[in-house]
C-alpha cells in the first residue's frame, strides 16, 4: 500500500534497464500527483518490467495528449490493474497483455485465441502416401498411426502415435506453412504428449535474436503432459516445431500469437474466416430467394 501525491516529480515509478530490473511489485498504491514531467509510471529496458496491482492512477492536471503510463517498446511482460482516472497508457499492449487498465481514453488488449495450427485435431491421415493435412510428416524415421477414438483426450481430436526408429536424428513435426502474425511479437505453442521415454519430445522455436530455443521435455511418466513454451519469436524467419526422439502419443497441438495461456483442444472459428479439416456436418433450412439479382442466400 501507500501513496504518492504532490508535485515536482519527473516520474513517480521509474524502472530502467539495461540489466535485470524485473518483477518489481506494488500493491494497493495511489499514484495521484496532478502532473509529472514524464509520466506517473515509466518503464524501459528489455529485462525490465513491473507489476502494479490494485493501483489508482490519477493526473487531474495532465493534458489529455500526454500519457500517465509509458512502457517503452523494449519492455514486455508488465502487469497493471486497478483504476485509471485520467489520460491514457502508451505501450505495445500485445507485448504486455497483463495491463488491464480501462478508461475513456484507452483500453487493454487480449490476444485472439484462434489456433494457428491448421488441423490441430489430426484428421485425414493417409498412411499409404504418408500425408497429414496441415503438417509436414515426410521424414521416414518414425512410424505414425492414429489411435482408436477411445484414447481421445479432447472431443473430436485424434491421438497420433509416433514410433521413433532411433536413426536419422530428431523427427520434426511442424506446420506445412509459415506461421507469422506481424502484429504480435510473442508466440505461445505446445502439444499434449504421452510417453514413457524421458526427453522424448520438446517444443522448439526460433527466438527473436535468431537463436534456437526449446521447452522443457517430457518426463517419461507415461502420462499426458503439456509440452510448450511462450517467447518472443523471430519475425524475419519464424520457425516452430516439435522435436521427437522417442516413442510418443500426441494430441491437440495449439499455437496462438501473443503472450497468453495455451488453449489445447480448441480450434475456434472467427469472423475473419477459418480453414477446416475433418467432417463437415450440414443441415437443411428454409430460405427465400432475393427480390432481384441471381444470388441465393440461406
Amino acid at each position: 500500500g501507500g501513496g504518492i501525491s504532490g508535485g515536482g516529480f519527473e516520474s513517480c515509478v521509474y524502472a530502467e534497464g539495461p540489466g535485470a530490473c524485473n518483477d518489481n511489485k506494488f500493491y494497493g498504491m495511489s499514484i495521484e500527483p496532478p502532473d509529472t514531467d514524464i509520466s506517473h509510471v515509466y518503464v524501459t529496458g528489455s529485462k525490465t518490467n513491473i507489476k502494479l496491482h490494485d493501483v489508482r492512477l490519477e493526473a487531474t492536471g495532465k493534458s489529455l495528449d500526454r500519457p500517465i503510463v509509458i512502457i517503452d517498446d523494449s519492455s514486455y511482460g508488465n502487469v497493471m490493474n486497478g483504476i485509471l482516472g485520467h489520460t491514457h497508457v502508451q505501450a505495445d499492449l500485445n507485448r504486455n497483455p497483463g495491463i488491464d487498465l480501462m478508461s475513456q481514453k484507452s483500453v487493454s488488449l487480449d490476444p485472439a485465441p484462434v489456433n494457428q495450427f491448421w488441423n490441430g485435431a489430426f484428421k485425414g491421415w493417409d498412411s499409404v502416401n504418408r500425408i497429414l493435412p496441415g503438417w509436414n510428416v515426410g521424414q521416414t524415421n518414425t512410424d505414425i498411426t492414429i489411435l482408436d477414438s477411445s484414447e481421445a483426450l479432447f472431443p473430436d481430436h485424434n491421438v497420433m502415435s509416433l514410433d521413433y526408429k532411433n536413426w536419422g536424428g530428431a523427427f520434426k513435426l511442424q506446420s506445412d506453412k509459415t506461421l507469422l502474425t506481424p502484429g504480435h511479437d510473442f508466440a505461445t505453442f505446445g502439444v499434449y504428449a504421452r510417453s514413457s521415454v524421458q526427453g522424448s519430445i520438446t517444443a522448439v522455436m526460433r527466438y527473436t535474436s535468431g537463436s534456437i530455443i526449446s521447452s522443457a521435455s517430457h518426463s517419461g511418466s507415461g502420462k499426458w503432459e503439456f509440452i510448450g513454451m511462450s517467447a518472443l519469436y523471430d519475425k524475419d524467419s519464424p520457425y516452430f516445431y516439435f522435436s521427437i526422439v522417442g516413442d510418443v502419443d500426441l494430441t491437440a497441438p495449439t499455437l496462438t500469437f501473443g503472450q497468453s495461456p495455451a488453449t489445447p483442444g480448441a480450434s475456434l472459428m472467427s469472423s475473419s474466416g477459418a480453414r477446416m479439416s475433418g467432417t463437415l456436418t450440414t443441415g437443411v433450412a428454409p430460405c427465400t430467394p432475393p427480390s432481384s439479382g441471381y444470388y441465393w442466400t440461406c
